[in-house]
């Protein structure tokens, strides 16, 4: 039987255009075919099947040795590593053999992990790993009777979304190393991106429907990004030390639910009250600024 990219699962189905651009080719139209073909499809299937096996759950089968595998940086994306997944690919993704194809369709082993971590952070890639119910998250804020169960079912469900997705350990990786790389920083922004716009819309409405509004001097996307580096914050002490009970044994009163609501009480205040100042104004000392000026 004979495939087509309209026959893969998504997201392999998308256009790929401006999100693998290091293919090889002579001419343009010959690189435009490739990137939207079922090779480079599938060497970005294994790829991601590569990162899910390594990066994903940690395994508690000891290794070969006795002791337990240690996973560090990308090396488990080897070329041969490559050539030995996509072998063993199902249709309608595209079976190769022997690293002859690969090598006719990236110049380097560089450009095709640029092109992998181009795709894997995009937003498309994003709800696929994700896949926890954003909407239900989002029905709990708005609709639930207390707001505070509400922060703490959503934030202890969320913590643990995050830690389970090989993208975010990924991401913690690549990070450490982005400055080796400036389209590393241009694909992390992306995958920020798809996560961010629907959380964004999210606490509009939340924020309007529980009668709040948010103080004078944050704006809504300061405001999500704030809580989204403190998701990161929890999630990598949770990752580094699982006992340190920042989730908790359940979602009342863990951690990171306190943290959230900390910072609601801090830039949300009523909306049927005048506007209250904002948190520099409403913490400084009278006097500060006369000894400012004086120093």
């Amino acid at each position: 039987m004979t495939y087509g990219k309209k026959d893969l699962p998504y997201p392999y189905d998308q256009d790929f255009s401006g999100i693998v651009t290091r293919v090889k080719g002579v001419r343009e139209s010959t690189r435009a075919a490739l990137v939207n073909s079922l090779k480079v499809a599938s060497y970005l299937k294994a790829g991601e099947m590569l990162v899910s096996r390594h990066l994903g759950a940690p395994k508690s089968a000891p290794a070969s040795d006795g002791r337990k595998a240690y996973w560090s940086g990308l090396h488990f994306l080897s070329e041969r590593a490559l050539s030995r997944e996509v072998a063993e690919l199902d249709p309608p993704f595209l079976r190769q053999k022997g690293a002859g194809p690969y090598r006719s369709t990236w110049a380097s082993h560089d450009d095709y992990l640029n092109d992998l971590l181009a795709f894997l952070f995009h937003a498309m890639n994003y709800d696929p790993q994700y896949g926890a119910g954003l909407e239900t998250r989002g029905d709990w804020l708005l609709a639930d009777e207390s707001f505070t169960d509400a922060i703490d079912r959503t934030t202890y469900h969320e913590l643990l979304a995050i830690v389970r997705m090989p993208l975010f350990r990924l991401q913690l990786i690549v990070s450490a190393t982005a400055d080796r790389n400036d389209g590393i920083h241009e694909a992390i922004a992306n995958q920020y991106a798809g996560a961010l716009e629907p959380w964004t819309k999210v606490y509009e409405a939340v924020i309007a429907a529980r009668g709040f509004r948010l103080r004078q001097g944050v704006t809504i996307h300061q405001f999500a990004n704030m809580l989204a580096a403190v998701t990161e914050g929890f999630a990598i002490r949770y990752l580094g030390d699982p006992g340190s009970g920042v989730v908790g044994d359940g979602p009342r009163g863990n951690l990171f639910g306190m943290a959230v609501l900390g910072i609601m009480h801090a830039y949300l205040e009523p909306n049927d009250d005048n506007p209250g100042p904002n948190l520099r104004a409403l913490y400084d000392v009278p006097g500060d600024d006369e000894e400012r000026n004086l120093t």
